[in-house]
């Protein structure tokens, strides 16, 4: 009976000499500088301070001096008190290990569980579109809620199929990488103290769009193909891409193959001027990389407006065609439609064209809907039969009234000539015949003037 009376007064006393404080937990990533709370309010520089990790002990401070620990030698972890002189013996280290460690001051205990986490991740620092990887978290702590969130700091959860949640939520497996979903930096969250451990995947795809891409054209439109990746092709380490070869197809035959050891980045891109029906197809560019290669799919849908007439007729409709050249239009629909009346659509396409009869004039347009959206339209223009008449006959009228005109000044400078050059001859004449007259004169007046005169003389 005295030694149960015993053991519960020790106990009363030991309860009162150390007030042990609550345990509870630090959550750190792994070489982060951590700083464990000890905290008192009486200061005596003569007080004896004991870290413990464990029942290890790590440092000391006594009278103002900080002394190591039995442990901290064999440990590549550094260890400070944070303000020691006002009694605050809260310990800042790093690299330290994890576990509880206990700070003994003033006659109180208190205990701080340190649990360090860091997500582990591949080792490649590059991967490739469509590999398989995963995230694991790493702690001893193997009870705590986290969550995952990705790039686009959307929560992950189990409902998308490219992403499973492992293992208690600790693993995450990412199957079919994509390069603009995938790469970029995803974060761990330990729900109790909101800490928040990133890892950065790197994945090398292609740029601007995912692989399956569907592009639009009308024709005589230009269209650039692109097979470029989302990183700097300079850039990207030897050891994943070596001895590259390019080679672009359509409709599975190679249309261009290169070695890019010496690289063009003209090459990355496939320009087609002018296109025309025939363009359309499936186009696809490999890359081969080391372990394997990249393709990329590009699908190219061509669009044309025609009409049978370019304009009303008195007695005939125009027929309105709006044709499609596509690798697929299973899902596709083809509408006429102009400001006035409900759009006329069809979606049973075997020849992949549209023909629509109308007996009205103006703006047409031809809508390539796809899933209920629209994905290209052209505009074609019908002109009133009318109209276009009444423009021919005031353009010839206005021509010939041109022509008569011009006719008649030039005959009138043409009669005005001949009659001046007609005028000057008659003048050239008359005064000709007058100086032949004059001429005349004088002549006849010396014949008689030379007889006279002779005879005078013999007399």
């Amino acid at each position: 009976m005295d030694m149960i009376l015993r053991c519960i007064l020790v106990s009363f006393v030991l309860g009162v000499m150390f007030h042990v404080s609550e345990e509870h937990y630090i959550d750190a990533t792994y070489g982060q500088e951590v700083t464990l709370p000890c905290q008192v309010d009486t200061v005596n520089p003569s007080v004896l301070v004991i870290w413990k990790y464990k029942s290890e002990i790590i440092i000391k401070y006594l009278h103002g001096q900080l002394l190591k620990g039995s442990s901290s030698s064999s440990s590549s972890a550094t260890y400070s008190l944070k303000n020691a002189d006002k009694g605050d013996y809260s310990l800042t280290m790093r690299n330290g290990k994890e576990g509880p460690y206990t700070c003994e001051a003033h006659g109180k205990i208190k205990t701080t569980n340190l649990n360090l986490w860091r997500v582990k991740g591949p080792s490649d620092e590059y991967l490739l579109e469509g590999d398989i990887t995963q995230l694991e978290l790493s702690s001893l702590d193997t009870s705590t809620q986290v969550e995952w969130f990705g790039p686009n700091k959307s929560k992950i959860t189990n409902k998308k199929a490219r992403w499973t949640l492992q293992n208690k939520d600790r693993r995450l497996q990412i199957k079919d990488l994509k390069a603009q979903e995938d790469q970029g930096t995803w974060e761990c969250v330990i729900i109790r103290s909101g800490l928040r451990i990133t890892h950065d995947v790197k994945v090398i795809g292609f740029a601007n769009s995912l692989d399956g891409d569907t592009r639009y054209a009308a024709v005589n439109s230009t269209v650039v193909l692109s097979c470029e990746l989302n990183i700097d092709f300079q850039d990207i380490p030897k050891n994943i891409l070596r001895n590259p070869v390019l080679r672009w197809t359509k409709d599975n035959k190679t249309i261009v193959e290169a070695d890019l050891n010496n690289f063009n980045s003209s090459l990355l891109q496939q320009t087609i001027d002018k296109v025309q029906s025939e363009h359309a197809g499936e186009y696809k560019c490999s890359i081969a990389f080391t372990r394997r290669k990249l393709s990329k799919t590009t699908r190219l849908v061509v669009m044309k407006a025609s009409a049978d007439r370019p304009r009303l007729d008195s007695k005939e409709n125009v027929s309105l065609c709006c044709h499609v050249s596509a690798p697929d239009l299973s899902m596709a629909q083809l509408c006429w439609n102009n400001r006035r009346d409900s759009p006329k659509c069809e979606t049973h396409l075997p020849e992949g064209k549209f023909c629509y009869e109308t007996r009205s004039a103006g703006e047409w347009k031809c809508s390539l809907m796809v899933q209920g959206e629209e994905k290209l339209s052209m505009i074609y223009f019908v002109d009133e039969a009318s109209t276009v008449s009444n423009s021919f006959s005031l353009t010839y009228i206005a021509i010939g009234a041109g022509v008569m005109l011009l006719l008649l000044i030039i005959i009138g400078v043409c009669v005005f000539s001949c009659k001046t050059v007609k005028q000057k001859r008659q003048r050239a004449r008359r005064m000709a015949q007058a100086r032949q007259h004059l001429l005349e004169k004088k002549t006849c007046q010396c014949h008689k003037y030379v007889p006279e005169h002779s005879a005078d003389t013999l007399h």
